[in-house]
């Protein structure tokens, strides 16, 4: 019984944050980067403390939010303006 709490309080908990997640991504420039940075941060925060709690499925969750926190905080270190491209060569001129 008490997994069954466990995973009707979980459920509702991740889809609510897979659905901020998706809405920072799906932002641009500066407002990307800020948002994807703090949301990661923050989810990598909620990941770490659902570990602490010991039971199999707040491990499962933790280590869900810990990767969307890192993915956050990777897609908020992304450049703005793409415009050079260190991996074609121009001439001196």
């Amino acid at each position: 019984m008490r997994e069954f709490i466990e995973l009707a309080i979980l459920l509702p908990f991740i889809i609510m944050l897979f659905q901020f997640y998706r809405f920072s991504i799906k932002r641009t420039g500066v407002e990307k980067q800020k948002a994807c940075q703090v949301l990661g941060i923050v989810y990598s925060t909620f990941g770490i403390t659902a570990l602490s709690i010991h039971s199999p499925l707040f491990v499962i969750a933790g280590l869900l939010l810990i990767m969307f926190g890192l993915r956050l905080i990777a897609h908020g270190l992304d450049r703005i303006d793409k415009n050079i491209f260190i991996d074609r060569y121009d001439k001196d001129q």
